[in-house]
């Protein structure tokens, strides 16, 4: 009995003991809960657990008030916008295979989130999936703000003319452009080794100065002596400061090779001072001799002339040739008479009557004017003498035309050289891709099974829409490449009429446009047909956009004895002056869409004919563009 009695007892204990640790298991998975629930509430990404079969079934406050409350509904619904799951389901996936995926998929609220899909198995063996939602959209728009700030810098880095070198703060090369590579450079031999292998032995002390100022912050400029691979070069610089975090970590120089212009400034120095010696001596010839005066001064070639109070009191043949005036005429002539309007009123001031009293500048370039209203730009040189016992200016002029001339056509051939490089490069990245796109369009489009359905319908449309702008960008590279790379002609003599009917029957004219054809009765002349085609479509394109409410094009050929015209006159538009001489400028253009290179093409092959293209146009009154070309072919430059 008193043993029964003891077990008695000790199984309550037991249930006792039993009973109030659930109590404490149970309160302390309701303190674990309610900290569970408050940092579900409080955190600022997505929590929620989703079913095999995409059913919500628990969000958390994140969630609920980014898409409302969505528990039992599906998740690709209300978070995707989508009407059915994805076929390689990362939440199916991790599931499945009971692991951990991650995706990036944009929500229906246009939003990019950052998805972590975990395996969550019950006890009861059922396997569902915790999803932890990341908004990252604006990571996403830093991240590309920062490419594409990096891309630019690194374009501007290397295509600078300048040479461009960062030094870290003990001076060693930390990066170069490939202006530098011009020099002899070469990267792998330039980078880590230190500013003083670079720089001639005697600019070391300023050099180390300069530094010193640098990664102190300061600005430095100044001229050094640099030793390249390629021999010493005078460059002048400019160091500033490199700053990572507002802690200086280094200094950047950006060096200009100014050797040449160093050598032509000593030369010119060299020529000032022979030229003054020179006129010194010549001016004492000429008052000993009047005979050496007529050699020296009458034959010279360049232009002579003496002012003096403001007028010509000397002019020798080479000027009075210059600018059509015989010497009788030129006597007394106030000086401004021979100058550009816009130099008139520094005329004035250097040749004025007080000569002596101010200092004028020893050479100059200015505009002049011939007797016939020629404008020539010449280089002028000034020395102060004494003419017939009176102060005067001795003016030796040389006409610098055609050196103007050819160092403006040099800057356009290596403008030119330059932008053809680009559109090569530009074209050849390009074509791959696009192609691409429109065989994956048209492997689409003849892939749908039923066209005819409202949904395939549409979609067929836009994927026609991709078609014709993949072609229309194909066309664009067609031009870059046209324009980067001429073709050599294959001319014969041809009917020209002919041609002009071939390209109007290949031209979309609108029906609301009416051509009018003045037709010459025969016109033939030894062309490219193809090349020429191509310039007569494209101003029939130019003339029809420039009438987008329908209008008339006029195309009147006409045949002289050596030459023949095409004139194409539309009504349209029109073009603004200012942009008259901006026409034939590469990647020019007024359109919304195009990169205006069209009309560059076209004068280019008109110019490899032997022709001129020739453009009239008023405001709101239309435009006639007018191609000349030779009968027998021209020139058959490339």
């Amino acid at each position: 009995m008193k043993k029964a009695a003891s077990n008695e007892q000790s199984q309550n204990t037991h249930a006792y003991i039993s009973i109030t640790g659930h109590e404490q298991r149970g309160e302390k998975l309701r303190e674990s809960l309610t900290k569970l629930n408050l940092i579900l509430s409080t955190i600022e990404d997505g929590v929620d657990i989703v079913s095999y079969d995409y059913i919500i079934q628990y969000q958390n406050k994140f969630l609920k008030d980014r898409f409302g409350d969505a528990t039992g509904k599906k998740c690709y619904v209300e978070y995707m916008g989508s009407k059915k799951p994805c076929p390689s389901c990362p939440m199916r996936n991790a599931i499945k295979h009971k692991k951990k995926f991650q995706v990036e998929l944009t929500g229906k609220d246009k939003r990019t989130y950052e998805i972590t899909f975990m395996p969550l198995e019950h006890p009861n063996g059922q396997v569902n999936a915790l999803e932890i939602i990341r908004d990252i959209t604006e990571r996403k728009r830093n991240e590309e703000f920062l490419r594409e700030s990096e891309e630019k810098f690194r374009t501007l880095f290397e295509n600078a003319r300048d040479m461009i070198v960062t030094f870290d703060l003990d001076g060693n090369v930390t990066a170069i452009n490939k202006a530098c590579m011009e020099c002899g450079f070469k990267k792998d031999k330039i980078i880590g080794r230190n500013m003083f292998n670079f720089v001639s032995e005697k600019c070391w002390p300023k050099l180390l100065k300069e530094a010193t100022l640098a990664i102190q912050g300061k600005l430095v400029e100044d001229e050094i002596e640099i030793v390249t691979p390629k021999g010493k070069i005078i460059a002048e610089y400019r160091a500033n400061p490199i700053k990572e975090e507002n802690k200086i970590v280094g200094f950047q120089a950006i060096i200009r090779n100014i050797t040449k212009r160093k050598q032509m400034e000593e030369r010119l120095r060299q020529y000032s001072e022979q030229l003054e010696e020179l006129v010194q001596k010549r001016t004492q010839e000429l008052l000993e001799s009047e005979k050496r005066y007529s050699v020296l001064v009458e034959e010279a070639n360049d232009g002579i002339i003496i002012v003096q109070n403001g007028k010509i009191a000397l002019m020798n043949k080479k000027a009075a040739e210059t600018f059509g005036y015989s010497k009788d005429e030129s006597i007394e002539l106030p000086v401004e008479k021979l100058v550009d309007e816009k130099h008139q009123q520094l005329v004035k001031e250097i040749y004025g009557p007080k000569i002596r009293e101010k200092a004028f500048p020893a050479t100059l370039e200015i505009g002049m004017i011939t007797k016939k209203g020629e404008h020539i730009p010449v280089e002028i040189s000034n020395t102060l003498i004494d003419y017939q016992s009176h102060p005067a200016i001795l003016v030796i002029m040389r006409n610098i035309r055609d050196r103007k001339r050819m160092e403006e056509q040099r800057s356009k051939l290596e403008k030119l050289a330059a932008m053809g490089q680009m559109a090569t490069m530009v074209a050849h990245d390009l074509r791959n891709p696009l192609t691409a796109i429109r065989n994956a369009g048209y492997y689409i489009k003849n892939s749908c099974p039923c066209h005819e359905m409202p949904r395939c319908k549409t979609a067929v449309e836009m994927l026609d829409i991709i078609e014709q702008e993949t072609i229309f960008a194909n066309n664009i590279i067609n031009d870059l490449l046209d324009f980067a790379a001429s073709r050599p002609l294959q001319k014969k003599r041809q009917n020209v009429n002919k041609l002009v009917e071939t390209s109007l029957m290949s031209s979309n004219i609108p029906e609301n446009i009416k051509v009018e054809r003045k037709i010459a009765e025969k016109v033939t002349a030894v062309i490219d047909e193809q090349q020429l085609k191509r310039v007569f479509l494209n101003l029939i394109k130019n003339a029809v956009q420039a009438m987008p409410n329908g209008g008339k094009l006029t195309i009147k050929t006409r045949e002289t004895k050596d030459h023949i015209e095409i004139a194409f006159t539309d009504s349209g538009r029109g073009i603004s002056e200012e942009n008259m001489d901006r026409l034939f400028q590469p990647l020019f253009t007024t359109k919304a869409k195009g990169i205006g290179i069209g009309l560059v093409i076209c004068k280019r092959i008109v110019e490899q004919h032997g022709g001129t293209v020739e453009l009239q146009s008023k405001v709101d009154k239309g435009t006639t563009s007018t191609i000349i070309l030779p009968k027998t072919g021209g020139e058959n430059s490339q």
